[in-house]
């Protein structure tokens, strides 16, 4: 599916797939997520994918940590990345090893282990399909489980951030980093930190 239609459509990177999956798959997930969603629970500075969360907390965060520092007379350095396709560039193994790593179940592991092994697909162009092939990194497009699966990918980095010792905190707490989806946005008193 073309992604913009005002890039170039002869570039693959203008591409998204397309994820065609039964409607019972999706039933499924949501039951796996009823069952063991608090396994699956990830950090504070994530605000993508959360309920009673969005964009307002997270443009009401960035303004109030740069309105404290200012009032200090403090600047604050802010770096905004986007991870290019990071969903579909979760490896499997490491995400599993990651759940692992954090107690979720074995039983669980081992449901999407199985259903992340049986991944195929295809290239249908102009009405004609290519030939089949195996994938092995990425989570399913519009899965039930994939936000919380990509959170889980990326927590480690955000414990990271926050433990640094880099970055913008308001007495104790710190608020150097913070994540939306695959957004990031990094803030320091310091442009050294953000090195």
């Amino acid at each position: 599916m073309v992604k913009d239609k005002h890039e170039d459509i002869s570039s693959s990177d203008n591409y998204r797939g397309i994820t065609i999956g039964p409607v019972i798959s999706k039933v499924f997930e949501v039951r796996l997520l009823d069952k063991f969603g608090s396994t699956l629970e990830s950090n504070d500075l994530q605000l993508g994918f959360k309920k009673k969360l969005g964009c307002e907390p997270c443009v009401y965060l960035l303004q109030n940590v740069t309105d404290y520092f200012a009032c200090k007379s403090s600047p604050v350095f802010i770096a905004s990345l986007d991870a290019s396709k990071a969903f579909d560039r979760i490896n499997h193994e490491k995400l599993f090893v990651k759940l692992f790593e954090r107690g979720a179940p074995r039983c669980f592991i081992s449901v999407l282990e199985k259903r992340y092994s049986k991944l195929i697909f295809c290239v249908r162009w102009n009405g004609i399909l290519g030939g089949v092939f195996r994938v092995v990194c990425g989570v399913r497009q519009r899965g039930r489980l994939s936000p919380f699966l990509f959170n889980i990918y990326v927590d480690k980095l955000l414990n990271l951030l926050s433990i640094s010792g880099h970055g913008c905190q308001v007495g104790t707490v710190f608020y150097g980093c913070f994540m939306y989806a695959d957004d990031l946005i990094l803030l320091s008193p310091s442009l050294r930190s953000l090195q």
